[in-house]
This record gives C-alpha cells, sequence and structure tokens, in this order.
C-alpha cells in the first residue's frame, strides 16, 4: 500500500494505491469523495488535463506551442464554436449540481497548487489557470463533438469527395445503396469544399476526451452461473500513447457508499463502473448529430457575405475569432454563420457559388446539462431509474448498458438528435435555400430505443446500426454488426455464463466479416493451396495466426479489382481507403455488402469471378507471416514519445503484437499515416458480477502519467496478456470475499 496524502485538504479524506496503484479513497461524505476525485487527477493526470482544456478551447498555438497542426486544429474548433457559451450554460446549472461541479474542480486546483508545473508543462512554458465548471463543460463537449461529430464531418465529406470524382452515377449510387437514392449528384459537385483536416491535426483528436467506439453488454441471473447479473464493458479508443485517456479510481464515502470503475480526467465522471447498487457501461449511438448544408453564398451585405433564401437574399452574421500563436502576432479569423450553421470557410473574395455550412446539435442552449447524467447515474438504485436518468441527456449520443443488484439488466439509447423533414437522411448536403431543408427541433427522447429484461437474458450494444421507435434510422448510412453479431452468438452459446466466460469474449479474436466473405470469394477461386490455406483457417485474428494476413491481403486484392480501376472509384483513392493509411469504415461497409451480390453495375457477367481469380494469383506469391508481422505497435509517450526526444530517452516500447482486427470484439485495428501509428482497441476492460462488491478490470497504462513513475504503465502486462485485477470497495491488502484487491484473473 502507498498512501497518498495531501497537504491540506479542504474536505477530509484517505488514499492509498493498491498493488496496480489504483487508488482507494475513504471520504465521510460525498463532496470529500468528489473532492477526492479532483485530487487525484490533478496530482496524477495535470499534463492530460490542461492541455486537453487548451485545444478543446481552440488556444493551444497561444497556450502549449505555435505548431501548425496546433494552429490548424485551433482554427477548426473556434469555427465550430464548441468553446462557446460555457459561461451562461454554467450559470443554467442546477445548483446541485454546480456545488459538486465546485467541489470536484476544488480538489483539482488545491492539487494543481500543491505540485506545481508538470515536466511537459515547464518545458513548453505553459502556465495552468484555475479548473472551474466551464472547464468541465468543455471536456463534455469534446466527448460529443470530438468522438462523435467529426468523425461523422471526415466520412461525409469524404462521401461528397468520391461523388464529385466518381465517373460513373449507376456504381456510386448502387455502392451506397439506398442513401443517394433521389439525391441531385450534380448540384453536390458544385460545391467548392475546403480540404479535410490534415493527418497532424486529426491525430490531435486521439488526445482529446472521446468515446469513438466500444463493446458493452449484460446478462441477467436466469443465464448467469452466479445467479447474479453481469455486466461487461470495454470502450474502444487509441491505446498506444501514454497516460492512458482513462483513470481507474475506487471512491468510498458514508456508509457502505462506493463508485469505482474508469473515471475522466478533467470531469466528476465515471464512464464504467459500478456502485453496490448498479454497474453500466456505454457505447457510442452511431447517430447522425451534424449535417452539412448547401448555402448559395454572393458578396454584399453588412458582414461582406450574403447566403439566399428562397429568392431573398440575407446577411450573414460575422464573429471574429483572434487565434493567438506563441511567439508570433495573433490572427484575425472570420467566421459567418446563421440560423442553419457555421460556414467551413470565408469564401474568397469575388468567388460566389455555393459552399459548406455545418450544423451540429450540440451547439444548442442546455447541452452543459449532460454532466448531470453521470452524476445521476452514480445516484441511482436500480436499472429503471438509470435509464429513466439518461434517456433525456443531451449528449453525448450513447447506449447505456446497464445491470442491477436485484438482477435486473436495461439498455437504453440517449442524446439529442436533429429531426430532420421525411426522405432528409443527413448523409449528403441539402440545400439551406429550402427551408423544408432545415431541422424542425430534437428527436423525442421517448422514440429513442431502449430494452428492459428481455425474454432472451442479455442486451449487448457494439455501434452497430439504431432505429427510433417509430421507424426511422438514427444512423446516416450503412454500419457493421461484425462485433455486435459475434458478442450475441457467444451469449447465447453461453446458458450460465461466468466471469471468466465475460473475459474470454472481451478478448474474442474471432472475424464474422471473414466468415461472411470467405464462402463468396473462395467459390471463385481455383483449387489449390491458397484455398486450402484460406479454408482450413479459423477465422481468428491471434498474433501468431497466419490466416489473418493472408485474408487481408486477398481481401484488399479483391476491393482493389473490383472497385479500382478508372471507371470506379480508382486505383491509388481505393488502396488509401482499404489500408489502415486511410481506412474508411463507410466505404468498406458498403464495399462488404456488395460483394455478397451476385449481379451489380460493378461487373459484367463473369467478371467478377476473374477479378477474384487475379487478386488470389497476386496473393498466392506472399511470403507466410504471422498477424503479429503485419499488426503491431509502440508504446510511446503521448507528450514526448514518437520522435527524437522520446527514442533517446526510452520513452518508446518494443513492438507490441495486437490482436484482433476491425470486425472483432478485440477491435485491434491500426491506423498509419506519414508521422506515426495509431492504435484502436480496447482502452478498458471492466466486468462485474453484481452479487458481488468487486470488479475485474485491465487497461493499456496506469493511473500516472509521469514517465519516471512506477505507476505509468502498471496495467501494461495484465492488458497485453488478458489478464484482469480485481477492484473491491475495501481497502487495499483486507479480504472482502474470496480475493485480494489486486490479485490477476485470467
Amino acid at each position: 500500500m502507498e498512501p497518498i496524502v495531501p497537504r491540506a485538504p479542504r474536505h477530509k479524506f484517505t488514499a492509498v494505491r493498491d498493488g496496480a496503484g489504483v487508488p482507494h479513497v475513504e471520504a465521510e461524505d460525498w463532496a470529500g469523495a468528489l473532492y477526492a476525485l479532483g485530487y487525484l487527477h490533478g496530482i496524477d493526470r495535470p499534463t492530460q488535463l490542461y492541455f486537453a482544456r487548451a485545444v478543446g478551447s481552440g488556444r493551444a498555438a497561444e497556450r502549449i506551442a505555435n505548431r501548425p497542426e496546433l494552429l490548424e486544429m485551433d482554427r477548426f474548433l473556434r469555427r465550430a464554436g464548441v468553446h462557446r457559451g460555457l459561461q451562461q450554460e454554467a450559470d443554467e446549472l442546477a445548483p446541485a449540481v454546480l456545488e459538486q461541479l465546485g467541489w470536484y474542480c476544488d480538489g483539482v486546483n488545491d492539487a494543481i497548487l500543491e505540485i506545481g508545473r508538470s515536466l511537459p508543462m515547464w518545458v513548453t512554458g505553459f502556465t495552468p489557470q484555475p479548473w472551474d465548471a466551464e472547464a468541465v463543460l468543455l471536456i463534455g463537449n469534446l466527448l460529443s463533438f470530438a468522438g462523435l461529430a467529426v468523425g461523422e464531418q471526415e466520412s461525409e465529406r469524404l462521401l461528397l469527395e468520391l461523388i464529385q470524382l466518381a465517373p460513373d452515377d449507376q456504381r456510386l449510387r448502387e455502392l451506397f445503396s439506398p442513401y443517394l437514392d433521389g439525391i441531385d449528384l450534380e448540384l453536390l459537385r458544385e460545391i467548392r469544399i475546403t480540404r479535410r483536416l490534415s493527418d497532424d491535426a486529426l491525430e490531435l483528436l486521439t488526445d482529446l476526451p472521446r468515446l469513438a467506439g466500444s463493446n458493452a453488454w449484460a446478462v441477467s441471473p436466469q443465464r448467469s452461473a452466479s445467479g447474479a447479473a453481469l455486466l461487461a464493458a470495454d470502450p474502444h479508443l487509441e491505446v498506444n500513447r501514454l497516460p492512458a485517456i482513462w483513470y481507474e479510481a475506487v471512491l468510498n464515502w458514508g456508509e457502505g457508499r462506493y463508485a469505482m470503475g474508469a473515471t475522466l480526467p478533467g470531469a466528476p465522471l465515471m464512464s464504467v463502473g459500478r456502485t453496490p447498487r448498479l454497474s453500466w457501461g456505454v457505447t457510442y449511438l452511431v447517430s447522425d448529430t451534424s449535417d452539412f448544408f448547401i448555402e448559395d453564398c454572393r458578396p454584399g451585405g453588412e458582414s461582406g457575405w450574403q447566403y439566399r433564401r428562397g429568392a431573398q437574399w440575407c446577411d450573414f452574421k460575422l464573429r471574429t475569432e483572434t487565434l493567438g500563436r506563441k511567439g508570433a502576432e495573433t490572427e484575425e479569423m472570420a467566421v459567418l454563420e446563421n440560423e442553419v450553421g457555421v460556414l467551413m470557410q470565408t469564401p474568397p473574395a469575388n468567388s460566389p457559388g455555393k459552399y459548406l455550412s455545418a450544423a451540429w446539435v450540440g451547439s444548442r442552449p442546455g447541452g452543459g446539462r449532460s454532466i448531470q447524467t453521470w452524476l445521476d447515474v452514480m445516484a441511482a438504485a436500480d436499472v429503471q431509474e438509470a435509464m429513466r436518468a439518461v434517456r433525456d441527456s443531451p449528449h453525448p449520443s450513447l447506449v447505456w448498458v446497464f445491470a442491477d443488484r436485484d438482477g435486473h439488466i436495461g439498455k437504453q439509447a440517449s442524446g439529442w438528435l436533429p429531426d430532420r423533414g421525411p426522405g432528409r437522411s443527413g448523409v449528403v448536403p441539402i440545400p439551406a435555400w429550402d427551408e423544408r431543408n432545415h431541422w424542425r427541433g430534437l428527436v423525442p427522447s421517448d422514440q429513442l430505443p431502449g430494452e428492459y429484461d428481455p425474454p432472451i437474458g442479455f442486451v449487448a450494444s457494439a455501434n452497430e446500426e439504431a432505429y427510433r421507435t417509430d421507424g426511422p434510422p438514427l444512423h446516416a448510412f450503412s454500419l457493421p454488426d461484425y462485433r455486435k453479431r459475434r458478442i450475441c452468438e457467444r451469449l447465447t452459446e453461453l446458458p450460465q455464463a461466468t466471469l471468466a466466460d465475460m473475459q474470454a469474449l472481451q478478448y474474442d479474436v474471432l472475424s464474422v466479416q471473414a466468415r461472411d466473405l470467405l464462402p463468396v470469394l473462395l467459390a471463385e477461386v481455383e483449387p489449390g493451396p491458397l484455398r486450402d490455406r484460406l479454408a482450413a483457417w479459423d477465422l481468428r485474428y491471434d498474433p501468431d495466426n497466419e490466416g489473418a494476413p493472408l485474408f487481408q491481403a486477398f481481401y484488399r486484392g479483391v476491393l482493389l479489382e473490383v472497385f479500382g480501376h478508372e471507371e470506379g472509384l480508382g486505383w491509388r483513392r481505393m488502396l488509401y481507403l482499404s489500408t489502415r493509411v486511410g481506412f474508411s469504415q463507410l466505404v468498406l461497409t458498403a464495399a462488404d455488402r456488395l460483394l455478397r451480390k451476385v449481379t451489380s453495375s460493378w461487373w459484367r457477367e463473369g467478371e467478377k469471378g476473374e477479378m477474384i481469380r487475379r487478386a488470389a494469383a497476386r496473393v498466392a506469391v506472399e511470403p507466410r507471416q504471422p498477424w503479429r508481422a503485419v499488426n503491431s505497435f509502440q508504446f510511446t509517450n503521448r507528450f514526448f514519445g514518437g520522435g527524437m526526444t522520446g527514442r533517446l530517452l526510452g520513452f518508446d516500447s518494443s513492438s507490441t503484437a495486437m490482436p484482433g482486427c476491425h470486425a472483432t470484439p478485440f477491435q485491434g485495428h491500426l491506423l498509419t499515416t506519414a508521422t506515426r501509428t495509431t492504435t484502436f482497441a480496447p482502452s478498458y476492460h471492466f466486468v462485474t458480477d453484481m452479487g458481488v462488491d468487486e470488479a475485474h478490470t485491465n487497461l493499456p497504462g496506469g493511473p500516472c502519467e509521469s514517465v519516471f513513475s512506477k505507476w505509468y504503465h502498471s496495467d501494461v502486462k495484465r492488458w497485453t496478456e488478458g489478464k484482469y485485477k480485481c477492484l473491491s470497495p475495501a481497502a487495499p491488502g483486507k479480504k472482502n470475499g474470496t480475493t485480494d484487491s489486486t490479485d490477476d484473473k485470467g
């Protein structure tokens, strides 16, 4: 045990680290517990806290370093307005919520006063400012905007680029059917679009608080070996840069009250966790919360530019953002906006035409009360109370999975969603000059799907397609269901599930995608060694599996043959979209569905088989290699790693094999840019039995952000080996049930 001793706490608490470095807090009341959580975030993750705030507020180039990618992100986020209205949102919070945020912020500020500036702060000349309710709300905005809306916007911009470049409308409409049905593609080709965010800027988003993908499920007592409800959750994020995104903590207060799980530095929320009565996990409801509109623009008016509504021309509102740059002159950026959204660029002088405008539902007033949802969940007594608490939460858009002490389980979608007119999906930009295309308000929360104690005995979520209770989809375009299907089939096969079963499913690497596509593809391949090897493959993406890289190479070759020709998407573009360099879930999901068809505009009779055989011939000559040879990464430091400094100081680890792929429950997915590799994998594993006051967890990191701390990567070995530690509300070293609080559970 290692005690954590604050110098002059405003609220009394004690804290000790267990054998994994996880802090266990004992406080007299809830105020003391929240204060302690803020204090722990402040002493263990100060740089993560304050750098996220600087980036999110669009002041990174001013406060951290005057680097091109930081300035680019500043421009993007300031234009989007994520930082705006925070004071008003804080003022409108309920007094009890504001009081709780105050307790948490006091803890953060007292910790910073005590420890001073971190090494990265000292190196960059960064001076932290007091943490307050506005900072907490900014972190909440980032959860929604950086984690979901930006991804939607980038996918929709990619689709718009494909529309503008593709030579064959029929093929494009079929590939993305039904989402382009009835769409005027020629109008979309008139839009003047800005370039997408650079790879360096997009990489900054991986450092921001977000929930970009996840698995979560709950099992009812009748399907549980223990006779109590079980819950498992694993949010998927970047995992190779330390410190880890999440911060584990065990909070005890009052008489037998506790909350333990993964907290987010910067806010008093627990994204995955449990109390004595309730456990929960979340996945992103991959719903469409952001739309592009087409604005017909011309020079003129008081702001310098006007937009059209019907036959009438109206003045844009002009907002000027002053961008600071460390060691350089400030930059003035003009932002044009109206009742629909924000223009993505200021048009060049004397260049009338059609431009993109972006609308994000989270910019509506009232979004600040989202923080109350997280606090209400920790206070909820059972699944039904928790489902009611989350259903009306503004953002981010989530699917919550719950289990409680009484054996109930449930799943509830939440988040503001724009109510579009009939036939308007949001997948492509639509004319803003036709006011029938404007949002009509919000989808009523009672139309968000939910389940309570379903007869099948389990609920599960893995970022699959979801639909309103009255029928329309909540997503903008097709989403893969491979992880969800694998989870459900395994749960169906487990009539008496155990915690060990839940842990094994979190590390499952069988690909339903490969199981779906292999029969289709191999039917066209001539007998021989390649066909025999793929037919005998067990469909798993274990690090030492030689079938996985063979299938990936074959699959990529088929995509290039079918879609990469000049009359399709183009060879270079398809290579980019089908590899880890520019991996596009939008395109590949559409391609997977089309490949299962017998006839298509993408091939003439007999051509499909010929294209598959050409791909097979090329991959047949490639040398044998295990999955680890093509799917490995290095752990590196979030602030100093990846460059010469990181290598010289030893901040970069040796190569680590990544199991899984984008289509397996353990989503071990790598993206490679010109400067570094980004991982996408389970960032926290959590399983719990509601009949016992314990949780079994691991994460790719440790509590502390300092590379010189023994708690910097204290849980990495468990995460890579698939082992779990046991968290308990009991003090470290004391028995609670049958296991010690730091025992490994394989």
